[in-house]
């Protein structure tokens, strides 16, 4: 099976990260950080600039590429890039793929993925 290629966003603000409630599948009821599919031909930086506006209305400025990993859900193999937001501006409006968001110093037990330990191994 192919993989497709998916971005990842780690918005920070005050040492907390911001996460959104999925409201869709996979992983519906569960928290996550922005992102999303990267559309043929797009850059990445512009994928997870538009996933940004699409679901949380947020400007956002990304910055260095932090890692990668692997996913499997239901219908695809994703390899998944994801990448530091140096900053972030607008007011939150979430849309149709999220029912809540929330800055967290930590990663709640229904999440996605745990970036932190990543993080914290980083120094970011």
């Amino acid at each position: 099976m192919p993989y497709f290629l998916y971005v990842d966003g780690i918005c920070t603000r005050n040492g907390k990260i911001l996460l959104v409630k999925r409201n869709c599948d996979p992983f519906k009821g569960f928290w996550h950080v922005v992102g999303g599919e990267v559309q043929e031909k797009e850059p990445l930086e512009n994928a997870l600039k538009r996933e940004f506006i699409e679901e949380t209305g947020l400007k956002v400025k990304i910055g260095n590429m932090l890692g990668w990993r692997t996913e499997q859900s239901f219908d695809r193999n994703k390899l998944i890039l994801f990448f530091k937001v140096d900053s972030s501006h607008g007011e939150i409006k979430l849309n149709e793929e999220n029912t809540e968001y929330g800055w967290f110093t930590k990663f709640p037990s229904h999440s996605v993925f745990d970036y932190l330990t990543y993080l914290e191994a980083k120094q970011v």
